[in-house]
């Protein structure tokens, strides 16, 4: 159970700090432009942003916490598909993820129309509800569904981390290139893509969806990951592990050597 407690918190502060970095970008790059309308927009596409993926992420828990094969096979290809998605648009984006925002958001002309609000709005509100939807089949599909109080916990501390992070960041309290660790992040979230795949073969044999295996050995290795050691689990949440150290050193400020010292 351990495992998958701390599943939940590894998934909710990636993701929820991409949330939270791209909504601190928006809003930066908001106050450059100095258009109180535009800031009320943007707020308006936070606040509905969130809503949506708290009321999803709720029916999506209810359906979750029914034991059908055919509903959970769904859930783990559609959290394969979301977060392999997003793993190719931070390969693409990742680095210039800050510049692409800003340069969105000085595209939208300041004039008095209704248009430019609603460009500012849809744009915040589907980057806040598309990281929202994936945390939400990420955690779902890694353990919340089975309930439990403390999956919650887990996962309200991964976003409350990922806050303070990007609180500390704003503040220049932390120096971490953004693009970088999110880049990094996302090719670790490429293991749990491969769990997924397991789970996903679990759950298409017990349901008879595929005709059983014909190698034992195969269908042994194939409960074996899934219920047993989530190997690909294991392996990503060490290599996040290492790239939280390594960043969280390399903001270290360096002190300068005096001259003469060896």
């Amino acid at each position: 159970m351990f495992e998958k407690i701390f599943n939940q918190f590894v998934i909710s502060f990636r993701e929820g700090l991409e949330a939270a970095l791209v909504i601190m970008t928006v809003m930066i790059a908001i106050k450059k432009r100095g258009d109180e309308r535009f800031r009320k927009a943007a707020i308006w596409g936070i606040v509905v942003a969130i809503i949506a993926c708290v009321v999803g992420g709720y029916f999506l828990g209810t359906i979750a916490l029914i034991n059908n094969h055919g509903l959970e096979l769904i859930l783990y290809i559609s959290a394969m598909i979301a977060v392999t998605g997003m793993v190719f648009w931070m390969m693409k984006t990742g680095k210039n993820l800050k510049g692409e925002i800003e340069k969105k958001i000085t595209a939208y002309e300041p004039n008095k129309s209704f248009f430019p609000l609603l460009g500012i709005f849809l744009f915040v509100f589907f980057m806040i509800a598309r990281e929202g939807f994936e945390m939400v089949l990420l955690l779902l599909a890694f353990g919340a569904g089975i309930g439990g109080w403390y999956y919650d916990v887990a996962m309200l501390l991964g976003i409350a981390f990922a806050v303070l992070i990007s609180f500390a960041l704003s503040k220049g309290i932390i120096k971490v290139h953004v693009g970088k660790f999110l880049q990094q992040t996302a090719y670790v979230l490429i293991f749990f893509v491969i769990q997924l795949v397991f789970d996903s073969l679990h759950e298409a044999y017990e349901g008879n969806f595929l005709p059983q295996p014909t190698s034992q050995g195969w269908a042994n290795f194939i409960d074996y990951v899934h219920d047993q050691i989530p190997i690909f689990s294991y392996i990503a949440l060490g290599l996040f592990g290492i790239i939280i150290i390594y960043h969280l050193i390399q903001s270290i400020p360096k002190r300068p050597r005096e001259i003469g010292t060896v």
